[in-house]
């Protein structure tokens, strides 16, 4: 055994004898005490001002404690009152003082031990600790620190109606920075959002994927003075709604979710943008599970914004637009209807709704079997048209035209025609006078025939008719709006009156939407209050300055904290929030940063929603990066350099034509840049500065690509070169060179006229455009190749372009748009259908350039093409001789249309076959029923030339329809019937007079229009007088 072991262990047990042996005996000196915050909640709710001084031992001391409180270098009277205890077998003292802290205080505690353990000190004791009041989380020197975060807020339930959640989850960098008594603080990342609701007839579900979260705070001297929570994505909606056997699902894809709340020296703003497209269903079943209801539309259209400021609702558009397809069935009933259009607006700025419209329209078809004692029906009808309009509280349109028929074992026709006819002023009961449309609506129900059965409650056969005259106010948001009702009823119960309601119209204004919390009353802010700097271990500190979050922090222990490839000096603190939840972390406690977080991490329950709910919020974040004060000597500093320089947007168009972010990649291996610049002189701008803490187009805190907002005013084109300047904090600086690919952007038109406008085909349109282009523009032509037309040339007189252009025979009616070729100096060309209607802006010309031509307002270049009906080609008197038997003759019309004849039919009077029931016969023109060429454009049709029709002239009616519904006007051919032998009776010496002919013909012509006329009110007719298939 080696001797010299012993002696090393005698020797470090001796050692570590000398701390004891010197505390109980040294000269008789008790040890110094330890002198802690203790700034916790008192009687009052408030922090008390106190400290906590703790003794080595527990024996009795005697003492003289005093504080010293400066602000802004002046004492404040302060009296402390001191109370004693024992803790863990040591004596301690407790001392609270009247005083209150503010940020940038200073305070001393001294404490003078005059006795100990009964015994009079021969000279005081003297321990004192000295502190700045400062804000937690906030050094008070001037830094800035990059940092890496992570949180997470989650509030997952259930309820009797299911589960219920919402989770917002964030990843990102952050940036800190002092300066002087100004502190700035951001967090720049991205996130997801996800929110689920289920109650008894509903589920709504949102996923939002945030691709920015950005959250920024001033403080000021301690003060809160402003913070900004900005937060963008996309997404998808589904909602699903159930009401007893129907059940409605909306899939809506949102193409934009913006949520913004910020609070700037003391006033709060809310506000909220979401726009969405998606599909719309709707399913109904009944007992059997059969389908009795499908709707299947598209949602072209929802738009949400809000802006509530200090808890008043500022703004609110709402907007809602939608196509759909609606089916219902139900045994032997079937309706088919296509909503063309479905418009929800409403706008509310400041209190007063300045925008409002809510429109439907529709058209469809309906059919119903029904038996009854071995008889039955078929009702077969069609909506023609179903259109309401309120536009900014007034009732605009109101129009309603369906009619049908019956056959069957009974058979007749029915109707309704419902439309505004007037508006004017119309006194009520009270004789007080009121804006009114005047709503007129024309009802018929007509039985023709039964042959058995007992429909319609037994009605026999006979006609009703009804036509009211409804005077309603026009403003859509009242009740009661009807204050005169005339109606006039003719049939088997025929009636008539007069009437003006009671208590009518009930005014009533829209109502003012409310104020709503989006997040409910959850905080986006972190513990925040006074804490000592340095921080010592065994302080106890309440921060309680952030409302709902206090948190009572212990300090522990001291450590290092390895940062940035740096070994921080940290004391080791845990904490319990008041509510539930707990902290824990470490802050720096030397140097410059003392007062800093280095890492923290923090699990608690938030207040959430109205129903005393809570969320749970878990949060990641430590120090990443020291920018300053450096950390780097200039000995083991390096030079930076420029890895790459690109524009994200990939090129630019010059004359103020884009705006794109320039990004300069800077390599550093001790991530101590201090500045990035850019001369952006070769592309008409300046000196300029980069960052990389988020801001002005930079999209990632920390990570070495410095980004900037760049525009190119002027006329270069082409790659353009650039040069960046990095510096780092011990001045060293790398240059570096970078092009700019500047496309050239092509001529703009700013100013169009088309005189006129809207003409048939064929017609001359006159057209006058003025065009801009930094590089002078060379040509303006109009293309009309892909609408049948050809490249048509405009000529430049005094900087107008002007000519004409012909409509092509081919185009489709309808409003058609107009393709612009515009070619610069530089042979750069636009093909455009728009022009810049707000064109030479002067104030965003001094943003963007004195080339610059406004597209705030782009207007598309379309002209309406009228459609002409169908052109009938009269062949003149046709000359048909009458044999002794009866015989079928062809008629045959040459019928053209620019779009194609969808329809040509003939009234052929008394040449209409015995067996047919219908006044018009279809003509054919596809080589059946008598058509000899199919697609030659001659419409054929049979006429029955019998040998009781008398000699003489008669009349037959042509009419024809396109596709797109277009009625040409009825033409009318003179059919000469005549003998054998081809003499007319009465003409040239015959058995009448031309005269006594004459006057046949007028007897026959006003008998004739007798029996038109009981046909036309026999006959349903909409309110321009044509029939079902649009005919006159």
């Amino acid at each position: 055994m080696s001797i010299r072991k012993p002696a090393l262990a005698i020797m470090l047990f001796a050692m570590m004898l000398v701390p004891l042996v010197y505390t109980a005996t040294a000269e008789g000196q008790p040890a110094p005490p330890t002198i802690n915050t203790s700034w916790i909640k008192g009687d009052n709710g408030l922090n008390e001002h106190a400290y906590t001084v703790t003794f080595a031992d527990n024996a009795s001391y005697q003492i003289e404690l005093e504080i010293t409180h400066l602000r802004n270098g002046e004492a404040l009277a302060n009296e402390a009152f001191i109370s004693w205890s024992s803790v863990d077998g040591k004596r301690t003292a407790r001392a609270v003082t009247n005083s209150t802290l503010s940020w940038g205080d200073e305070v001393t505690v001294t404490v003078d031990i005059l006795s100990w353990d009964g015994t009079v000190l021969a000279e005081p004791l003297e321990t004192s600790r000295s502190f700045t009041v400062g804000t937690w989380n906030q050094p008070m020197a001037d830094h800035e620190v990059l940092l890496k975060t992570s949180w997470d807020l989650d509030q997952t339930y259930m309820t009797e109606d299911g589960e219920q959640g919402f989770s917002l989850a964030f990843n990102g960098q952050g940036w800190q920075m002092r300066e002087g008594v100004v502190l700035n603080s951001w967090e720049l990342g991205n996130g997801t959002l996800t929110t689920l609701e289920n109650t008894d007839d509903s589920s709504t579900n949102l996923t939002l994927n945030l691709d920015s979260i950005w959250k920024n705070e001033t403080v000021q001297s301690g003060v809160l003075t402003s913070q900004v929570f900005d937060a963008k994505g996309s997404g998808l909606l589904h909602l699903v709604t159930f009401d007893g056997t129907s059940e409605s699902e909306i899939t809506a894809n949102v193409s934009q979710g913006w949520f913004n709340r910020s609070m700037i020296d003391g006033d709060l703003s809310e506000r909220l943008r979401i726009e969405a497209t998606g599909d719309l269903e709707i399913i109904d079943t009944d007992e059997n599970d059969q389908e009795t209801l499908n709707v299947t539309g598209d949602i072209s259209v929802f738009f949400l914004e809000t802006w509530d400021e200090n808890g008043v609702r500022k703004l609110q558009h709402t907007q809602f637009e939608a196509l759909a397809d609606m089916r219902l069935s139900e045994d032997d009933f079937a309706m088919d209807i296509s909503l063309d259009g479905l418009t929800v607006l409403e706008r509310w700025e400041e209190g007063v709704r300045t925008a409002e419209k809510n429109e439907l329209v529709g058209k469809g078809t309906f059919g119903l079997n029904d038996e009854d004692d071995n008889a039955s029906i078929t009702i077969n009808g069609t909506i023609h048209d179903f259109h309401v309009l309120t536009e900014d509280g007034l009732t605009v349109i109101d129009d309603l035209h369906m009619d049908g028929t019956i056959t069957g074992d009974a058979q007749g026709t029915f109707g309704i025609v419902r439309t505004i006819e007037e508006s004017g002023m119309q006194a009520n009961a009270t004789q007080v006078e009121f804006m009114v449309n005047v709503i007129h609506q024309d009802t018929w129900f007509n039985i023709t025939g039964i042959n058995g059965g007992d429909f319609f409650d037994g009605q026999g056969v006979g006609a009703t008719h009804n036509e009211s005259w409804d005077y309603q106010v026009v403003q859509s948001d009242w009740e009661n709006r009807t204050v005169r009702l005339v109606w006039i009823e003719t049939g088997a119960d025929p009636s008539n009156g007069d009437e003006r309601p009671e208590n009518s119209p009930v005014q009533r204004n829209a109502t003012q939407p409310e104020t709503e919390e989006i997040l409910g009353n959850i905080t986006i802010s972190r513990e925040t209050g006074l804490m000592p700097i340095p921080l010592i271990p065994g302080d106890i500190v309440r921060l309680a300055d952030q409302e709902g979050l206090s948190l009572l922090i212990t300090a522990e222990s001291t450590g290092n904290d390895p940062r940035d490839g740096f070994n921080l000096h940290v004391v080791n603190w845990v904490g319990a929030y008041e509510n539930v939840g707990t902290a824990s972390g470490s802050i720096v406690d030397q140097g410059p940063l003392m007062g800093l977080l280095s890492s923290v991490n923090r699990v608690l329950e938030l207040p959430y929603g109205e129903g005393n709910e809570s969320a749970n919020f878990t949060e990641s974040q430590v120090v990443e990066r020291i920018v300053s004060p450096s950390v780097i000597t200039a000995e083991n500093n390096t030079a930076p350099s420029l890895v790459e320089l690109y524009v994200v947007e990939g090129v630019m168009y010059g004359e103020g034509g884009s705006a794109g972010t320039l990004v300069a990649h800077i390599s550093d291996a001790e991530f101590n840049i201090e500045s990035v610049l850019v001369d952006l002189s070769p592309i008409g701008g300046e000196m300029t500065v980069l960052n990389d803490r988020g801001l002005d187009g930079d999209t990632t805190v920390g990570d070495n690509r410095f980004s900037t907002r760049i525009l190119v005013p002027g006329l270069e084109v082409g790659n353009i070169s650039v040069n960046v300047t990095a510096t780092d904090a011990w001045g060293l600086t790398a240059t570096g060179t970078g092009a700019i690919e500047v496309i050239n952007q092509g001529p703009r038109l700013h100013a169009l006229e088309i005189l006129p406008d809207t003409g048939p085909r064929g017609a001359i349109m006159i057209v006058n455009a003025q065009a801009y282009d930094g590089h002078g523009v060379s040509t303006v032509e109009i293309d009309l190749r892909e609408l049948g037309g050809e490249l048509v040339p405009l000529i430049n007189t005094n900087g107008v372009w002007a000519g004409n252009f012909t409509v092509p025979e081919s185009i489709v009616p309808g409003q058609q748009a107009l393709t612009f070729v515009l070619t610069d100096n530089l042979g750069q060309r636009t093909f455009t259908t728009h022009w810049h209607a707000d064109g030479m802006n002067t104030s965003l010309q001094s943003i963007y350039g004195p080339h610059h031509i406004s597209d705030q307002v782009m207007e598309e270049i379309s002209i309406n093409v009228l459609n002409t009906p169908p052109s009938i080609t009269n062949p003149g008197v046709l000359s048909i001789i009458r044999q002794e038997q009866s015989r079928i003759v062809v008629l045959e019309v040459p019928i053209s249309d620019y779009d194609g004849v969808l329809v040509a039919r003939a009234n052929l009077g008394v040449f209409t076959s015995f067996t047919s029931q219908d006044t018009w016969q279809t003509m054919y023109d596809d080589g059946t029923n008598g058509d000899e060429i199919a697609g030659d454009g001659i419409y054929s049709v049979e006429m029955q030339v019998r040998n009781s029709i008398p000699l003489g002239t008669h009349e037959i009616l042509i009419q024809a329809s396109d596709v797109f519904g277009e009625v040409s006007p009825t033409e009318s051919l003179a059919v000469q019937l005549t003998k054998d032998d081809g003499v007319l009776p009465g003409v040239e010496g015959s058995f009448i007079s031309t005269g006594v002919l004459v006057g046949l013909l007028a007897v026959c012509a006003i008998a004739g229009a007798a029996v038109i006329f009981v046909s036309i009110r026999n006959r349903p007719e909409n309110q321009d007088g044509e029939d079902r298939f649009g005919f006159k």
